[in-house]
């Protein structure tokens, strides 16, 4: 048996071409003729789709977090369910349930002194007990609490024997059980917002100091009297919000990075707060809220090392997210509309550990130091 010729094997090539170019073309025809769907049907689908996309993800930059651990802080009103009782056309009864709209409920408010609080970290402990002493020896006349963070069991019989009743200090165990599971990794700070949200909520106002830092002076009334006016003072960075804050922040609280360009940041690592309605409305709610939404808190990409002090301009990002020091500023700048010098003190009530080391070896923070070099347009 002889196999084909080339020339019958190109008129059948051709023949199916051909054929292919029939079919494409009769589909083709019918799709345009036909009422359903057509093409305006189709593109008019994907627009939508796209649009049910995008609101997806603005939704999903909402702050939005379980009621229950808002009720759990105070920041929400207990929850109740109602019913509907409807009749339709039929005369068929149905009983719908809808949940209550929560509200803030009225803050716990405070007329006497703040309450100084702090967080104890493991391997920590040298640090903490600078506070303690500071507290002790200067202002015995506050009520201190100092949280447990997850010490071992000798850091706890050391923090049990600074801090005890002869000198009004008490120990409280964060309840890291309670609340989202990321809480527990201590460099996203997200527990702070939350233990000072407890402090406000059981005394109505708190001096937050963290470990690290200890008070230099014993008389805290140039700052707690404007704390009282305004509802908070805290103590003022060189650099803007925009430079130390995950460009995915922002989204959460429906801003953007310009807006903070020139906004000086102040420290979450020492503040005092009162609970006045409009903090706790505010302030309180969208930081903690923050504080136990990971994506808001931690954004994707997010991390603290590797800050890039050589870029230009200085209000860019430099590459190091500050957790709930960046979430914190953001709000202050919209809660107070960029007004920074109702919430911002100047007072020489605190001093720092690093600072105190980096003095006695002649040394400053490098951002400080880069800083400087750039503004004097120096090379380094």
């Amino acid at each position: 048996m002889t196999g084909r010729s080339p020339l019958d094997r190109m008129k059948t090539k051709n023949f199916y071409m051909i054929l292919v170019l029939v079919v494409v073309s009769t589909i083709s025809l019918w799709i345009l003729s036909s009422p359903s769907p057509n093409l305006q049907t189709i593109m008019s689908k994907t627009q939508s789709g796209i649009r049910r996309a995008s609101s997806i993800q603005i939704r999903e930059k909402e702050l939005t977090v379980d009621p229950m651990y808002l009720r759990l802080l105070g920041l929400a009103a207990g929850g109740s369910v109602t019913s509907k009782v409807s009749i339709d056309g039929l005369g068929k009864q149905s009983v719908n349930t809808e949940p209550v709209p929560e509200i803030l409920p009225t803050p716990k408010t405070s007329t006497g002194l703040p309450v100084i609080a702090s967080g104890v970290k493991p391997d920590l402990f040298k640090e903490a007990a600078v506070l303690m002493k500071s507290i002790q020896s200067l202002l015995p006349q506050y009520t201190s609490v100092m949280y447990d963070l997850g010490l071992s069991t000798s850091e706890q019989l050391m923090l049990n024997k600074y801090c005890n009743s002869s000198w009004n200090c008490e120990i409280r165990t964060f309840k890291f059980d309670k609340y989202p599971s990321h809480l527990k990794y201590l460099n996203l700070r997200s527990y702070r917002p939350v233990c000072i949200q407890e402090m406000l909520n059981t005394y109505g106002a708190v001096i937050w100091v963290d470990d690290g830092y200890y008070f230099t002076e014993g008389n805290l009334t140039t700052a707690v009297v404007p704390a009282k006016e305004s509802g908070l003072q805290g103590w003022p960075l060189k650099d803007p919000t925009s430079s130390f804050t995950h460009l995915k922040m922002f989204k959460f609280f429906n801003t953007d990075q310009h807006s903070y360009f020139f906004q000086h940041a102040i420290e979450s690592s020492h503040l005092i707060i009162y609970n006045t309605e409009r903090i706790a409305r505010d302030i309180m709610l969208p930081w903690v809220k923050c504080a136990l939404l990971e994506e808001c808190i931690s954004p994707p990409g997010a991390q603290d090392s590797g800050c890039n002090y050589f870029r230009k301009p200085l209000f860019k990002y430099t590459g190091c997210h500050k957790y709930d020091m960046s979430a914190l500023n953001i709000i202050l700048g919209k809660a107070f509309k960029f007004d920074e010098a109702p919430y911002t003190s100047t007072e020489k009530l605190f001093g720092s550990l690093i600072d105190d080391q980096l003095r006695a070896e002649n040394k400053t923070r490098p951002e400080y130091e880069i800083r400087l070099a750039m503004s004097q347009q120096v090379k380094i």
